[in-house]
Order: C-alpha cells, then sequence, then structure tokens
C-alpha cells in the first residue's frame, strides 16, 4: 500500500474490503485483528488505516506539530478521506486513536457518519492535560523494561480471570514493541483531546457541542479510561450510545475484538434502519404487561 503525501508529509495506509459502507481509523500501530477486521463478516465495511504522523512507515518528526499531535493526525485523516474522494466517513479508533476521532468530530463533524470509539474517550480531568501518568511513565523511561512493563499493566487495568496466558503474550508483545521503537517515536507523547479543558466540567461543555452518532465502548477495569470517563462523555454527547463491559480492559481490542464487532454492527445497522424489527414483533408495555402491537 502507498505512501502518500498528507499536509506536505509522507504517511502510510492500507485498505481492505470491498463494501459500501466506509470506515477510516488513525493510530499509531495497528494490530492485526481490529480495526481491519471490520472489512471481514460479518461486518463486510470498507476499511482505511491510517498510520499516524510520526510512527511506523509515515515520514518522521523532529518536534511536535504547532497544533498539537492529536490536532494534526485528525487533519490527515481528513486530508486522507479528501485524498479518496470520501466525502462523509465513519471514523473508529481505540486510545489514542479514538482520541484522533473526538478531535474530528468537534473540528470536522459534517465529515462524519458517525463515531466509534474504542477505549477512547477524552480523559477525565486530574489536574493535567499533557499526559495520562501511564503514557508519561513510557515516555521517561525510554529503554527500560520493567518501567515499561509496568506502565502498560497500569494502562491496561486488572487481568480477567481466565485471561491470564492471553494477557501475558499482548504485555509481552507490548514491552518488546516500546523497547524496538526509533527513539523519535519513543519521545512522542501525544496528550489528551480538549486540553483547553481544564476540568471535567470544562470537558462535559466541549462535549456537549458535539451532535452525531457516537458509539461508545468501554472496559469497566480499563487503567487509563475509567468507566467514568465514557459515561461524563456518553451523558454529555446527543446521540451516543454507551456499551461498558465489566470483565474488558484497555486492551479489549487485542484481547476481545469480537466483541467491539458485534456491538458496531448492532450500531451501524440501526443507524441504518436495518436492526429495528418488524411492526408486529415491536414489544410494547399495554395495562402493566409486555405485549405486541
Amino acid at each position: 500500500m502507498p505512501l502518500i503525501t498528507l499536509n506536505g508529509a509522507e504517511v502510510y495506509y492500507e485498505e481492505y474490503g470491498e463494501g459500501d459502507e466506509i470506515i477510516i481509523s488513525s493510530a499509531n500501530g495497528f494490530h492485526p485483528t481490529y480495526p481491519a477486521s471490520l472489512a471481514q463478516a460479518p461486518t463486510n465495511y470498507k476499511v482505511y488505516t491510517l498510520q499516524t504522523l510520526g510512527f511506523g512507515r509515515s515520514a518522521r518528526l523532529d518536534a511536535a506539530p504547532p497544533q498539537g499531535y492529536l490536532n494534526r493526525w485528525a487533519e490527515d485523516v481528513i486530508a486522507l478521506a479528501d485524498h479518496l474522494g470520501v466525502e462523509k466517513f465513519t471514523y473508529t479508533g481505540i486510545s489514542h486513536g479514538g482520541g484522533i476521532g473526538w478531535v474530528i468530530a468537534h473540528r470536522f463533524p459534517e465529515r462524519l457518519k458517525a463515531l466509534l470509539s474504542v477505549v477512547g474517550t477524552p480523559h477525565l480531568r486530574q489536574g493535567v492535560t499533557d499526559s495520562s501518568e501511564g503514557r508519561r511513565k513510557i515516555v521517561d523511561n525510554p529503554g527500560n523494561p520493567d518501567v515499561i512493563r509496568e506502565a502498560m499493566l497500569e494502562i491496561a487495568g486488572p487481568t480477567p480471570e481466565g485471561r491470564e496466558e492471553l494477557r501475558e503474550a499482548v504485555l509481552r508483545s507490548g514491552v518488546a514493541s516500546k523497547l524496538d521503537q526509533d527513539p523519535r517515536e519513543a519521545r512522542i507523547n501525544q496528550g489528551m483531546p480538549f486540553p483547553e479543558a481544564k476540568d471535567n466540567d470544562a470537558l462535559r461543555a466541549v462535549l456537549s457541542t458535539i451532535d452525531l452518532p457516537v458509539l461508545i465502548l468501554g472496559g469497566m477495569r480499563d487503567g487509563v479510561i475509567p468507566p467514568g470517563s465514557s459515561v461524563l462523555a456518553g451523558s454529555a454527547v446527543r446521540r451516543s450510545k454507551t456499551v461498558l463491559f465489566e470483565d474488558e480492559g484497555h486492551w479489549i481490542a487485542k484481547e476481545s475484538p469480537e466483541r467491539l464487532v458485534r456491538e458496531i454492527k448492532l450500531f451501524m445497522d440501526e443507524l441504518d434502519g436495518r436492526a429495528l424489527p418488524a411492526r408486529d414483533e415491536t414489544l410494547s408495555l399495554v395495562g402493566g404487561e409486555v405485549g405486541t402491537v
């Protein structure tokens, strides 16, 4: 797949599937099962994944963009859509990739059909907006496997029972990836969406200006995007739907991607009017009892 020039720099993207529903995602790196899996059954979407500027096969950055990483990365997503001739699309992103989606929803709402946010709602405000604590530990300790492992465990959250081996495999892979990073990648700290919002009330005020279909998928055990973050966003954004998995954490996209796909298919089918029950199957309450109309 090609390197293309967007906003004056070369970035790398891949495409999957042949469906009519267009999904664009962006991240520092992609796990092979999500979002590329959205191009397969049962969703069968057309999926484009864009690697963020500064990482992987995309061009390196010697300094942070003047407007901040998340804003620049959001602008690159819009530039990719323009390059593809796509006027309106659905965006999905995980963690920092979800943060990119929230910036797009705020700055370019007319370009989105919907936002699918996976463990990526804007961080709760706890005195700082430059970085989460876990991310800061990783940036400040490049090459230190013990600190990186500890930080990644904090980010992931408590391990669900019966998933210990999978969690350990994901953790080993993640630590190895961090240790193998280009130093210019390792020092990038993307910050938080909407850093101008210094407390949760200000964050709610920003989020309340977003008015488009949003699916928020989160884990109750998430160590960096706790359930309160998803609830705040879900209660502030009109036309949003929030799904929280009790037994999932920040790595749901790596550990349980099939659960995300099921929820996304339901949400998108409902959005397109394909998941509504037939008239005679619609449940209603009649005289205090459940009946059909």
